[in-house]
């Protein structure tokens, strides 16, 4: 099934889950900007039964690289993982 937007209702998902991340990245390392430089998501095979919600974490930061991930939960079951890697650029 296709969203509005055209995209399959995963990749919107994806992308959703994605943009919490970016944000959460972007606060953590504000005032300077991040760029992604890697990610990887790992659908759990969960059906989505209600509205996600997203969780974000830092797994780890350095003076230039940032490694961090979430996940899109709908009740107690995770529906997509992600890991990303951003690179930290000096505002």
């Amino acid at each position: 099934m296709r969203t509005e937007t055209g995209l399959r209702a995963d990749e919107a998902l994806a992308l959703d889950l994605m943009a919490a991340i970016r944000a959460d990245a972007e606060a953590r390392c504000s005032p300077d900007r991040v760029e992604l430089v890697s990610v990887t998501l790992d659908v759990t095979g969960a059906d989505v039964h209600c509205q996600p919600v997203f969780t974000a974490r830092i797994d780890r930061k350095t003076r230039t690289v940032l490694f961090t991930g979430g996940a899109a939960r709908c009740g107690d079951d995770i529906v997509m993982n992600a890991t990303a890697v951003y690179r930290i650029v000096s505002a």
